[in-house]
């Protein structure tokens, strides 16, 4: 199978270690994240998600939340560091948004950050995180994500 960026799209970045996305929104300063469909593939549908509340800060790789799946339970690590000001209430009282719909309303929250432009560089394109997935993953998540469009 050939490595396209049809499974994550090219407007936003990825951490190449936890694969969420980060995305400046049109608030200046606002970047939305979110767990792309690598993250849900590996950790299989989410069953139980907690945020944490509006007004905390955050630091690059400290928990945004926990979260129990089908596969693993575990914190949500941020890719970036800054002031969360808003997270999506609507996965929190449904979860499986998350897997339907990773990149619109299955996002998570919403982190102010001083400092993107520099972290930003940290993080990676989907060109490039398609690069160093292992096969087997892309493969999976190939075949899940044709599913998910059908």
């Amino acid at each position: 199978m050939s490595k396209t960026n049809n499974l994550l799209p090219s407007d936003r970045l990825y951490d190449a270690e936890s694969y969420l996305w980060a995305m400046p929104s049109t608030d200046e300063g606002r970047i939305k994240i979110g767990l792309s469909t690598l993250a849900i593939e590996s950790l299989g549908d989410l069953i139980y998600l907690t945020l944490q509340r509006s007004g905390a800060t955050v630091a690059r790789g400290d928990s945004i939340g926990s979260m129990e799946a089908a596969k693993m339970t575990g914190e949500i690590l941020s890719p970036l560091s800054g002031t969360i000001v808003d997270t999506n209430a609507s996965v929190i009282d449904n979860p499986l948004l998350v897997s339907s719909d990773p990149y619109g309303t299955g996002w998570l929250a919403e982190i102010e950050s001083d400092s993107w432009d520099s972290e930003n560089t940290e993080l990676c394109d989907a060109e490039s995180l398609l690069l160093v997935l292992p096969d087997d993953l892309l493969d999976k998540v190939s075949v899940a994500y044709s599913e998910m469009k059908l």
